[in-house]
């Protein structure tokens, strides 16, 4: 099965990425191949792994070189490891974290993971509709009403995993892009009808000045500076809340840090979840926005203990 071809695929390029520069041989390698599951107690075989080496530089783009003089494997360019895509650092991450998960068996009752709701909603049909460029037809049920159930005749053109929750992207008719979660798709089927997918369209690059999966056509870029308290700077760091974050200044009891994206709903409230420890200094617009938003939870709680 493909899946279990890239969870070799991952355990192979972990074994050899852990030993950095100073390599590790094939002997080496199939000790550590033959003490896992997916081994099933048999050798590595020289010729698959050669066929697995060529296609993880097909696949991930990650090549496993081979030092003449030791005959000692290493990552060729370490760089590459943290320069891949979006997509292949997801696959590669999401898998290698399975693997180790799968071979401590005796530990998955204390290794808690959070569920994603969305990730059964029709998924895997989507992914088909999307290679064949395929329309898809469903209903959707919005949060906001219960009653109001939608259908669209769809072309899918991305999908966006964002909150734990699967969002996809694509367009109906001579609208504008629209962006659906599938965990409020019912009754999806796939078309017969097909789309042209166009040439241009770059998923990554419409989502770039985004925070999440909210794409406001309305909204401008701006320019934001966020005020942020010393022990929580140490979070934006380390998972900054947007690829253009950049630390402007830094001390002991605060940082600055900025951004070029559109403030949208879904920024606000992440902003809103950090309480008194961020404080919004530019622009202007959004500043009053959270203190207005802020007045209204404020008038919320006293109004409660009256």
């Amino acid at each position: 099965m493909v899946s279990e071809l890239i969870k070799k695929y991952i355990w192979l390029i972990d074994t050899v990425s852990k030993e950095g520069d100073r390599g590790i041989t094939f002997s080496e390698i199939n000790d550590r191949w033959e003490r896992t599951e997916m081994s099933g107690g048999e050798s590595y075989a020289w010729r698959t792994f050669q066929n697995h080496r060529e296609q993880i530089a097909d696949v991930f783009g990650v090549e496993i070189a081979c030092r003449k003089s030791d005959n000692a494997y290493y990552i060729a360019d370490r760089a590459e490891m943290k320069d891949l895509s979006g997509f292949r650092k997801w696959m590669l991450e999401t898998v290698s974290v399975n693997n180790s998960i799968n071979m401590c068996g005796a530990l998955r009752s204390r290794i808690l993971l959070e569920e994603q709701p969305s990730s059964k909603s029709f998924l895997s049909d989507i992914l088909e509709a999307m290679r064949n460029n395929c329309m898809i037809m469903f209903d959707y049920r919005p949060y906001w009403s219960s009653e109001a159930v939608h259908y669209y005749n769809f072309e899918p053109y991305a999908l966006k995993m964002f909150r734990r929750r699967w969002y996809l992207l694509g367009k109906y008719g001579n609208h504008t892009l629209r962006i659906f979660a599938l965990d409020r798709m019912e009754n999806m089927d796939i078309s017969t009808e097909t789309f042209l997918y166009p040439k241009n369209f770059d998923a990554e690059d419409f989502f770039s000045c985004c925070f999440g999966i909210i794409a406001d056509d309305e909204l401008e870029v701006k320019r934001v500076v966020l005020k942020v308290k010393a022990f929580q700077a140490n979070y934006f760091r380390s998972l900054p809340l947007h690829a253009s974050q950049q630390e402007l200044e830094r001390n002991e009891t605060y940082s600055l840090f900025s951004y070029r994206l559109k403030p949208t709903f879904d920024f606000r409230q992440e902003l809103l979840s950090h309480g008194s420890a961020v404080e919004v200094l530019e622009p202007l617009s959004l500043r009053k926005s959270m203190a207005e938003e802020i007045r209204g939870m404020s008038a919320l709680y006293r109004k409660g203990r009256e």
